[in-house]
């Protein structure tokens, strides 16, 4: 089974456009509905993270992962994740911080929201309109997952 990266945030967090940017596709605006297994990553609807009985969903996902990308919009105040959610992962999960070309941007508050969920590790900020941060990011996605190979 090919390695696959999985993206978890809130609703509007900026998930499907980040995998639509990394993966150079048109960036479309799309709901995701249900767990996306038809890249190299694992897209799940925000729902899954804002509602806590779905929280095993995530988890279980993540457990067919290579890494976990929880993402968080610098638009918002608000933390979708519970404190320390990012321990219940057996994988490495990583932050991103998105949106952060927008004019309410407040990428410090996001940033302290993603290491209150227990992200330990790298925290990268991104803009999927502008491209920023997003060579940075594909740089360390290519050394997790090979785009080019076949989804088995």
């Amino acid at each position: 089974m090919k390695s696959k990266i999985l993206l978890i945030g809130g609703v509007g967090a900026g998930k499907t456009t980040l995998k639509q940017k990394l993966l150079n596709q048109s960036l479309i605006y799309l709901k995701t509905q249900a767990l996306d297994y038809s890249s190299i990553f694992i897209d799940c609807p925000g729902e899954y993270l804002e509602i806590p009985r779905h929280y095993h969903v995530l988890i279980d996902a993540g457990a067919r992962a290579v890494e976990v990308w929880a993402l968080h919009d610098a638009t918002r105040r608000n933390c979708p994740f519970p404190p320390k959610f990012a321990t219940a992962f057996r994988r490495p999960v990583i932050g991103i911080v998105s949106k952060i070309d927008h004019l309410d941007a407040c990428p410090d508050i996001a940033e302290s929201n993603l290491r209150k969920a227990g992200i330990t590790g790298r925290i990268y900020h991104v803009s999927a309109k502008e491209g920023s941060g997003i060579p940075e990011l594909a740089l360390h996605m290519s050394s997790l997952v090979s785009p080019n190979c076949p989804d088995s």
